[in-house]
């Protein structure tokens, strides 16, 4: 019984080392990655006399659920029967991110004392996260190359997009009244996507120079206690946010690459409030107030906005998800973007997700004059309308198929892309994810230039990638 408690400690032990040693190599190659700022672009809206939004320190802090796993979405108690990836549901968002039920070690597991007893489970906590490394041979648009700025490179090598940890206590309100919190920290590729942008002005959470490093950044995506009772939860802080379906966190998709909407039209992260009530075992409501998109404890132009949404179970195979935000977005101007989603599970192996997302504003660049997609000026998105439609298929317990076409209207231009990719999962807490994204667009023939001497029409292209993802 000793050598066998002794041999488990060991492969902990080795396994964290093996994590401590990729997140060395990590600040090895950001320290080595070009100098440049790694920041994603933010083009100023112009200034209007809005009335000032609450006050942060008030009783109006961030809350968001946060986005699911690509390793299987877990319960409390382990289920009989494996569940589902989280991506097959409408609501991959609001389920909190897990390690597999059968899989059960994480970084937790490195405060057992040998004798039954383990610091932070015994109060409640966890403490896990993963490791993405990944290949992609060009900007897609997308979080690869920073969208349409194509200004940082990272693409054309192995690259680490996210060495993920994160802390947590889940708020149980079938007790009676408990609390909850959550803290995320990351590093990577994606940490300029995590960061809170929206601030605009340097020096305040994690948009600040401290935070960068070249290719390479610091990010703290979620910051949030929370209080619940019975069928109620309010989260205060910072958050990932409601709207879409992707979610910024690699193990919650299928694939690498992501939508182009959801990196051009979605919100990424808030600070605000958030209520959700559980009002039936079909329908879930929320709502609260935030300081626009993107901000980190502070407020860019007065950010003021509502976000909530429900979802709703229509039947054991179908599922509905509708959420939004509007009023002030901050660094977006003011408006609305509303998102729909739809899951359909239609035989043991087969799922189909549909998304449909409409984003309307009022964003103007500093000078005056609106904010376009293609204006080299802007590139950014004014108003847009996003048809995602996603199909996924059980090849194996171990192997799964998935497809993504996407149509995405930006400014009154058609953008085009259709993905097709494997998932492999050789281990419990390994996935394998190679793909393909064809994308083209009959109305922008355009040649965009940035980072590494890239110079290429950057919406007519075909795109091939591969990440691994280490869960613990």
């Amino acid at each position: 019984m000793f050598l066998g408690h002794k041999s488990t400690m060991w492969k902990q032990w080795l396994r964290t080392g093996a994590v401590l040693g990729a997140a060395g190599v990590v600040v090895l190659a950001g320290n080595s990655a070009e100098a440049q700022s790694a920041r994603r672009q933010v083009r100023q809206v112009q200034a209007e006399s809005l009335p000032p939004a609450p006050p942060i320190g008030a009783a109006d802090d961030i809350v968001i659920p946060e986005a699911t796993s690509y390793g299987e979405t877990v319960p409390q108690a382990a289920p009989v029967q494996s569940p589902a990836p989280a991506y097959y549901q409408a609501d991959v968002k609001e389920n909190p991110i897990e390690p597999p039920a059968d899989e059960p070690w994480t970084l937790t597991n490195l405060f057992d004392d040998g004798c039954g007893n383990n610091f932070l489970k015994d109060h409640g906590f966890k403490l896990s996260g993963w490791s993405q490394w990944g290949y992609i041979n060009g900007p897609d648009g997308s979080f690869n190359g920073n969208g349409p700025f194509v200004n940082q490179q990272e693409w054309g090598g192995l690259h680490a997009y996210q060495q993920y940890a994160f802390l947590e206590k889940i708020a149980d309100g079938s007790k009676g009244i408990d609390w909850g919190m959550r803290v995320d920290g990351m590093y990577g590729m994606d940490g300029n996507d995590a960061q809170s942008f929206g601030n605009v002005n340097l020096g305040t959470w994690d948009y600040a120079d401290g935070f960068n490093h070249g290719a390479y950044e610091w990010a703290l995506p979620q910051a949030y206690g929370e209080i619940a009772i019975d069928n109620l939860s309010v989260k205060l802080g910072h958050f990932y946010t409601l709207v879409g379906y992707e979610v910024l966190p690699a193990p919650g998709n299928f694939f690498f690459t992501h939508q182009l909407n959801f990196w051009n039209s979605e919100p990424f992260t808030h600070t605000g409030a958030l209520a959700t009530y559980k009002a039936s075992d079909k329908m879930t409501v929320s709502g609260g107030w935030v300081a626009g998109w993107d901000t980190g404890f502070t407020q860019y132009n007065g950010g003021s906005a509502f976000l909530g949404g429900l979802t709703y179970k229509l039947s054991d195979t179908t599922d509905f998800v509708y959420t939004t935000t509007a009023g002030n977005l901050g660094w977006r101007g003011n408006g609305a973007v509303n998102s729909f989603v739809l899951s359909q599970k239609w035989t043991e192996k087969m799922t189909t997700v549909h998304q449909f997302d409409v984003l309307g504003t009022d964003l103007s660049q500093a000078d005056g004059t609106p904010a376009t997609f293609r204006d080299p000026n802007s590139l950014t998105v004014k108003d847009s309308i996003g048809l995602i439609n996603y199909a996924f298929y059980d090849l194996t317990d171990k192997v799964k198929l998935g497809s993504r076409a996407e149509w995405y209207k930006a400014d009154s231009t058609s953008y085009y892309t259709i993905t097709g990719g494997v998932n492999v999962k050789p281990t419990k807490w390994m996935m394998i994810r190679p793909e393909v994204r064809g994308m083209w667009s009959p109305g922008n023939q355009d040649v965009y230039t940035g980072a590494h001497g890239y110079s290429d029409k950057l919406f007519n292209q075909t795109l091939f990638a591969i990440d691994t993802v280490f869960l613990f």
